[in-house]
């Protein structure tokens, strides 16, 4: 095991035993726990997504995690979007999964340990604040042939939003995956503005999310004032496509599940369309 060798910032963290990983800083923080820096013993940089059993009300729902990673994790590497998942462990008090580790917010794959940030479809829009027509419609056709293959493996994401979706070698692909899970699980979770109403829990749900991130990085505007288009949409050079990629968005974001596109690959084969 490798002598844990804390970044100063985080000296005040509990710093996770992973076995033959120096844990380095935490790097994320959601509701269930952290995500950390890591190195192998050859080298190489890792993400490690801790997840703490206290932050859970019972066993089951901790085991139901466990087991959303643990299904994911033998086909993490059938689609080039999806996130390779290298290992999934447990101890008595948390479980955690390590996997290849996003680009560089800036500097893509030149990593400097003290100051990376992961570069997610988040810190884009922060960067640019709102991508192109034919950039979006690029994004949303790699991202909903991810989709297609997810749910072909009956799994659905349930938590499909901008901070979710990370760049490795500059490719997009699915991440937080340890909210996956089998077709049908209804347990509410997910993010405000991007769960449909009728809630989480299937393919229609995941690609209601979906049509929202798409919404958001092609207009520039929060899911929330779906479907307002920009009032300034006429200086925009891109001003028709975009307004044929809304019409796509319209259908996959439609409120009744039954409007919506019957698959992923049904609204890949419209956006590649355009």
């Amino acid at each position: 095991m490798c002598k844990i060798a804390l970044i100063p910032n985080e000296a005040s963290a509990k710093v996770p035993v992973v076995p033959d990983h120096e844990v380095l800083r935490v790097i994320g923080r959601g509701a269930y726990g952290e995500i950390w820096l890591a190195r192998t013993l050859t080298g190489a940089l890792r993400a490690v997504k801790i997840v703490y059993r206290s932050t859970f009300e019972t066993e089951r729902a901790f085991r139901r995690e466990f087991e959303g990673m643990s299904s994911f994790e033998p086909i993490s590497r059938a689609h080039a979007g999806f996130i390779d998942i290298l290992h999934v462990g447990r101890t008595s008090d948390y479980l955690y999964y390590i996997m290849e580790l996003a680009d560089d917010h800036l500097a893509g794959r030149n990593i400097d340990i003290v100051h990376y940030e992961p570069r997610t479809l988040k810190s884009e829009l922060e960067r640019q604040k709102h991508l192109s027509a034919s950039e979006s419609i690029r994004l949303g056709v790699s991202l909903t042939e991810a989709l297609q293959a997810l749910h072909e493996h009956e799994l659905i994401h349930r938590d499909i939003k901008p901070s979710n979706i990370i760049f490795i070698d500059g490719k997009p692909k699915l991440a937080d995956i340890g909210l996956v899970a089998a077709t049908g699980q209804r347990s509410f979770v997910g993010t405000e503005g991007y769960v449909p109403p009728e809630g989480p829990g299937t393919p229609q749900a995941d690609i209601f999310s979906l049509g929202k991130v798409i919404y958001e990085i092609s207009t520039g505007k929060d899911r929330l004032d779906f479907p307002e288009i920009d009032s300034r949409l006429s200086a925009r050079p891109d001003r028709e496509e975009l307004l044929r990629l809304n019409d796509v968005l319209l259908k996959a974001c439609a409120n009744d599940p039954r409007k919506r596109y019957a698959s992923a690959a049904q609204m890949r084969d419209d956006l590649a369309a355009l």
